[in-house]
């Protein structure tokens, strides 16, 4: 890592939306000026498309840095937004507030892009037992119901609601869920980025080519300069030092696509993993948890064993045997979660220009674009990380 003080070539903050569509592309070995930006993003996963799309919706010039790869996390993830989740059936955290920011950002990008990748809808969860029936009924239609609820809606649902799926105990709906389409998503901020010359498709050696100075930041090897930088890398930010080691604690997933002929589910369903409907007789199903190994190879022991787990859950779904199950596609990743189960953002101690999102583990599409806000509300305005978030919270 350098620090120098030249900030004569430095970008100034933008004002209002600009595009630059007669700008010659990054990848363009003829141009000869760098690049200026306001927020120059490193990482296309869920955590940087939210704050690309946070940056621009507040009026920012923003560029990504990203290699593209079919198997990183955000790919593969379901993108899904559950409200009440676990064993204890609690509340997702500040749910009510991530939910909102969460919805509101994914409409801004469908808008902007004319996608098609955020949908709302309620979500089922079967209980497996007697015994959490009762749990759920003492601690969602009980007297003290309303400390939880929020805006949230949830219904019970008898074995007669259900039909055709093993819940003799009934099970419930929640509302508002959601689902994120990750890989659309993903690929809409590419392209959006790509027509106006701001992605850069490439792999940076940040512990060489990322140069700070106390007004802006530098990546050499793109000749690209921004006021800020943000680094949303996932697993891959353990290849530099810039924010030392963050407490990243990773699990391997793996889901399964399958068509079965004769299902007709319209609903994401909770029991033992989850269903999520994709398109005529074709679900996604999920997913595994695994901490080792950390290499997401298809065809191994850890692939295979996840495919049988899997195929078996989809069974357990099920009050009759499924014989017409075919599993069409298996993909691993590896999520990038904290030691805690809170995210990891916050700006560097020496270089306050410099910001870090990761950690988001599976709540990636719920959690990512409120965090933006508050990061890019940091850079902004210095509004303090609060310390159950900030990825340094074990040092102070």
């Amino acid at each position: 890592m350098r620090f120098i003080v030249d900030i004569s070539d430095c970008p100034r903050q933008t004002q209002g939306r600009k595009t630059s569509k007669t700008m010659k592309s990054p990848m363009n070995s003829g141009a000869k000026d760098p690049v200026k930006v306001d927020l120059a993003v490193v990482g296309g996963g869920l955590a940087g498309c939210a704050l690309v799309w946070e940056a621009i919706r507040r009026g920012y010039r923003v560029a990504l840095v990203d290699k593209l790869r079919p198997s990183s996390s955000s790919r593969v993830a379901a993108g899904l937004v559950t409200p009440i989740t676990g064993g204890r059936f609690a509340l997702s955290w500040r749910f009510d507030e991530y939910f909102r920011a969460a919805d509101s950002l994914y409409r801004f990008v469908q808008e902007s892009t004319q996608g098609a990748f955020w949908s709302v809808a309620p979500a089922l969860r079967i209980f497996t037992s007697s015994q959490q029936r009762a749990d759920f009924e003492e601690r969602w239609t009980g007297p003290e119901s309303a400390v939880y609820v929020g805006s949230l809606q949830v219904e019970l649902l008898s074995a007669s609601d259900l039909i055709g799926f093993a819940a003799p105990w009934g099970g419930f709906s929640m509302s508002p869920a959601a689902r994120l389409g990750t890989e659309a998503y993903v690929d809409a901020t590419r392209a959006y980025l790509g027509q106006q010359g701001l992605l850069f498709d490439a792999l940076v050696d940040l512990g060489r080519e990322l140069v700070s100075t106390p007004q802006c930041m530098r990546i050499e090897g793109l000749d690209l300069q921004a006021r800020w930088i943000a680094l949303a890398q996932g697993l891959e930010a353990r290849s530099n030092a810039w924010f030392g080691a963050l407490p990243l604690h990773p699990a391997r997933g793996d889901v399964l696509e399958v068509f079965a002929g004769s299902k007709q589910i319209e609903h994401v369903v909770h029991r033992d993993g989850w269903i999520v409907p994709l398109g005529p007789s074709r679900y996604l199903l999920g997913a595994t948890y695994a901490r080792d190994p950390q290499e997401c190879l298809i065809e191994s022991p850890v692939g295979l064993e996840a495919r049988a787990e899997l195929i078996g859950r989809w069974e357990g779904f099920f009050d009759e045997p499924q014989a017409d199950v075919q599993w069409i596609e298996q993909r691993a990743a590896v999520r990038p979660a904290s030691y805690d189960r809170h995210p990891l953002i916050g700006s560097h101690p020496e270089h306050r220009n410099l910001v870090c999102l990761n950690g988001l583990g599976s709540k990636g599409s719920l959690m990512a674009p409120r965090l933006a806000q508050l990061l890019l509300d940091e850079l902004e305005f210095r509004t303090p990380i609060e310390k159950v978030l900030r990825y340094d919270r074990r040092k102070v």
